[in-house]
């Protein structure tokens, strides 16, 4: 008996610490899902958040949402939010441009909901030039969000334990960052710092951590196979077939027949997997031999006007030469896999980020993490002139080093730009192997304790990847830049598990690209009906390579789904998720 009794009290102090740290639902629910209804939508139409949806809904997790599945709906005790006094002491504040209602509430110490208590008008938007009601603080006491953290709103019915569930932060680093917890304990609105590297199934915008957009939430398959033509270089006219030691030798280099045989691959995987979730696909393969006559024959052809969506040429001049006739005027057609630019013409979706959306990521975040108070250089190479004007243009207090013709850089000279005592950032514009070697390795050699260094580029182009330049390089200067897609270290997850059962190896930096992108217009034609208002959905993810479409006056169409990547530690880290 002693023993139970004891049991019984464990039972009921392990309750009552859950209690306190997460509302336990009073009932439940059911909800048996219709045709079209979203995990977002039904946590809106009931008050509860997506997460909690999940937590009493295992199958949701493994399965997704599916029409006619028996939901159980948790249903909480209302709580009610106390606003502010309204006698509370207030002073006037100019909406800057591009400012955030969190913001605000985060540099004033108050929720989200208490700052829209002072200023009823903010449930309706918050627009730039408004003026709104602050609390009147000490300049000194006020805290600017920075670059260096990400932010989290404190959802209705959160405690500590379904933040540590969602984010994997605990408790003790909430505390440990957000002293105000202490005195005030977690509110509903209040947004919480939170270290980078804990970010959980969310996505980062404008620094703050929301929920992702999951094109399997509540899929629907149409009631038609989708058509999907796909022209890749296989150039099997060159292939010795009765060869087989010739033809192996052939597809073992890194070509333009085996980057595509591994993009289709990946195009092959894709449309297997969402098979098996009941959506169907025709998938019709074009050989384009690179063959500028071949690509006008085949666009004579009835069956690519007849394709829902074109994916290829992989070469921009010949992709412009298809984008460019006039019997696929009206077929969406997708650049896959260069980041050179192609002509821009209504149905053209260009689907890798271009060098000029790579550039606006890195520039948005140099603002934030260069200041005059640091010791600032740009080295630029003769081809890269434009972007250093850019650069001196906007942080006018850095200096200005310009390397010898052909890549040689002086070492004395350039340890004489580097300052002792403060930061040194330096920005590197080159597409030349040999200027991006010399200088990360010098720049690398000569960090000591009182010289921290810090290397950043605006484009980070092909000739970043290549392995002479050893990872420890990069991260012993934590080298920052902006990409479409985030490489991994290792070969982790369902993707590349599915890769390797059904090909016998794991998939290549192309084969995911072909995966992910075959995904996700797959997914958004489902969606929507059509890819034209499937882009309308907003930013996903997947294994390696984020999509977020933006269509252009004339009605062209531009992925600027971005990473803000970093080496650290003999790997890459994505800084804003």
């Amino acid at each position: 008996m002693k023993k139970i009794g004891t049991f019984l009290l464990f039972c009921m102090f392990c309750w009552g610490t859950l209690s306190a740290q997460e509302q336990i639902p009073e009932r439940f629910l059911t909800h048996k899902v219709k045709k079209k209804e979203t995990l977002y939508g039904l946590a809106q139409q009931y008050g509860v958040s997506v997460e909690q949806i999940k937590a009493y809904n295992p199958s949701v997790v493994k399965q997704g949402l599916k029409r006619r599945m028996n939901l159980r709906i948790p249903v909480y005790q209302n709580v009610t939010v106390t606003a502010p006094v309204p006698t509370i002491e207030t002073e006037t504040y100019l909406v800057p441009p591009k400012a955030t209602k969190w913001r605000i509430a985060y540099t004033y110490g108050v929720t989200i909901q208490e700052l829209e208590a002072l200023n009823p008008s903010l449930k309706e938007g918050l627009k730039a030039g408004q003026t709104i009601q602050v609390p009147v603080s000490r300049r000194d006491s006020l805290v600017t969000p920075t670059s260096v953290y990400n932010y989290y709103t404190v959802q209705p019915k959160e405690g500590y334990y379904r933040i540590e569930k969602k984010l994997g932060v605990t408790q003790a680093v909430l505390d440990s960052l957000n002293p105000e917890l202490k005195e005030k304990g977690l509110q509903v609105g209040m947004v919480l710092k939170i270290p980078l590297e804990f970010s959980g199934e969310l996505k980062v915008k404008d620094d703050l951590l929301v929920e992702k957009i999951d094109l399997f939430d509540s899929l629907v398959p149409l009631d038609r196979p989708l058509r999907v033509g796909l022209l890749l270089p296989f150039k099997t006219r060159v292939l010795e077939l009765d060869s087989l030691d010739k033809t192996k030798k052939l597809l073992k280099r890194r070509n333009l027949h085996s980057l595509a045989l591994d993009f289709y691959a990946g195009v092959r995987l894709a449309l297997d997997d969402l098979a098996m979730r009941g959506i169907q696909s025709v998938l019709a393969v074009f050989d384009t031999q690179n063959n500028a006559s071949v690509l006008r024959s085949l666009s004579q052809q009835d069956q690519l006007a007849r394709q829902e969506v074109l994916i290829g040429p992989m070469i921009p001049k010949n992709f412009d030469l298809i984008s460019n006739q006039p019997a696929l005027k009206n077929v969406p057609k997708v650049a896959p896999l260069s980041y050179k630019k192609v002509q821009m013409r209504p149905n053209v979706y260009q689907s890798i980020a271009p060098k000029e959306v790579l550039r606006e990521k890195m520039l948005a975040h140099l603002d934030n993490v260069l200041s005059s108070e640091e010791h600032v250089v740009i080295v630029a190479d003769s081809m890269n002139r434009d972007i250093e004007k850019i650069l001196h243009e906007r942080y006018p207090f850095a200096i200005k080093f310009r390397p010898e013709a052909g890549g040689y850089l002086d070492s004395e000279l350039m340890d004489s730009l580097l300052l002792d005592s403060i930061p040194n950032k330096v920005i590197l514009e080159s597409e030349n192997f040999s200027l991006i070697s010399s200088i990360s390795s010098q720049l690398s050699g000569k960090i000591t304790p009182s010289r921290p260094i810090q290397l950043f580029t605006t484009y980070r182009g092909p000739a970043y990847e290549k392995p002479d330049i050893p990872k420890a390089t990069f991260s012993s200067l934590g080298f920052t830049f902006s990409s479409g897609y985030h490489p991994q270290q290792f070969d982790e997850g369902n993707m590349a598990e599915h890769f390797l059962k059904r090909f016998g190896m794991y998939p290549s930096k192309e084969a995911k690209r072909g995966y992910d992108l075959t995904l996700d217009l797959m997914l958004r034609i489902t969606r929507n009906g059509s890819l034209e208002t499937g882009i309308t959905l907003g930013e996903t993810e997947y294994t390696e390579n984020r999509f977020d479409y933006e269509r252009l006056p004339n009605g062209a169409v531009v992925n600027k789904g971005v990473f803000l990547l970093q080496y650290r530690d003999n790997s890459i880290v994505v800084l804003k998720k």
